[in-house]
């Protein structure tokens, strides 16, 4: 196809996007649990839907805003709006209507957002929240369960990050994390509690350059570079709060980084070189954001 300046703003720009929406919520990526479970054995902390989205909107809404006219700089895509209004327009017309299933399925969706929220108040696992979700489809006939069934990918997502989880427990049960953790640890021993954890979050952020999955990455670091915090004494939910938005935003750095990544970088708009650089040049700029923004905000909040 070759490159397009528009369509390799779009494909970027999307891509990135995908990332950080993904960073905002507990359930906005399949790793993410893990991150939350880790968190919750090693620091003895609940950090649940509702802290997750506390600590991450303010750095990751700042960067929702910010990437677009970055990338609009960098990239200088020549857009024709009047083209595009037109077409948005066109396409506005062939939606037609909302129908009644679609607002069944918000409704769903708010309520599962309101029970995500309060889980410290209403006391239900967000996965049971899920699994009512997928049963109130079904009676309210938005979903069959041949639906359900023919749902490949959700079922190689779901046994996938249950064996992610599965091994994770286990490398903490059999000291693997701990060994990891003390022996990062060790290379931090003389540095404050502060700068132990910036540094920790650094080497996390671009340790995904070797790893070709978010997830697998989140599984073989999480663990240990908490275990390596609880060591060198480090403020518990930054840096819970740090590894969590950073496992995603991490997948900047890479066109193969996780599967929606890849289906933009495939799209042919980008060269794999320049998407490399591109990745380079955003994610400096996440973390310069999340290092000034993000501190400030959490310093609000108390959590170091």
């Amino acid at each position: 196809m070759g490159e397009n300046p528009v369509g390799g703003f779009f494909s970027f720009v999307a891509a990135a996007a995908n990332l950080l929406s993904s960073s905002l919520f507990v359930t906005g990526m399949a790793g993410n649990p893990i991150v939350a479970t880790k968190a919750a054995s090693i620091f003895g902390i609940d950090f649940g839907f509702s802290q997750w989205v506390l600590g991450a909107c303010v750095p990751v809404f700042f960067l929702i805003f910010l990437l677009p006219p970055v990338m609009h700089i960098i990239m200088r895509p020549k857009v024709d709006f009047g083209m595009l209004s037109v077409d948005i327009l066109q396409q506005h017309r062939e939606l037609g209507q909302v129908s009644a299933n679609e607002l069944k399925l918000c409704a769903t969706l708010l309520g599962c957002l309101v029970l995500w929220i309060g889980t410290p108040y209403f006391g239900i696992d967000s996965a049971v929240v899920a699994y009512m979700a997928i049963v109130v489809l079904v009676l309210v006939n938005i979903l069959t369960w041949d639906d359900i069934i023919k749902n490949h990918k959700a079922w190689d997502t779901f046994f996938w990050l249950a064996s992610f989880i599965v091994l994770a427990e286990q490398l903490t049960a059999l000291g693997v994390t701990e060994w990891i953790g003390n022996s990062l640890s060790r290379s931090l021993q003389h540095t404050s509690p502060l700068v132990g954890t910036l540094s920790l979050s650094l080497v996390y952020f671009l340790s995904m350059y070797l790893f070709s999955s978010i997830s697998s990455h989140v599984v073989a670091f999480a663990g240990p570079f908490f275990a390596a915090g609880h060591v060198l004494g480090c403020p518990p939910r930054l840096l819970t709060i740090l590894v969590a938005i950073f496992s995603s935003m991490s997948g900047v750095l890479t066109p193969f980084s996780t599967g929606s990544v890849a289906i933009y970088a495939s799209q042919g708009y980008i060269s794999q070189p320049r998407w490399f650089f591109y990745g380079l040049v955003i994610s400096a700029i996440m973390l310069g954001t999340v290092l000034s923004v993000g501190l400030l905000w959490w310093k609000i909040l108390g959590w170091y």
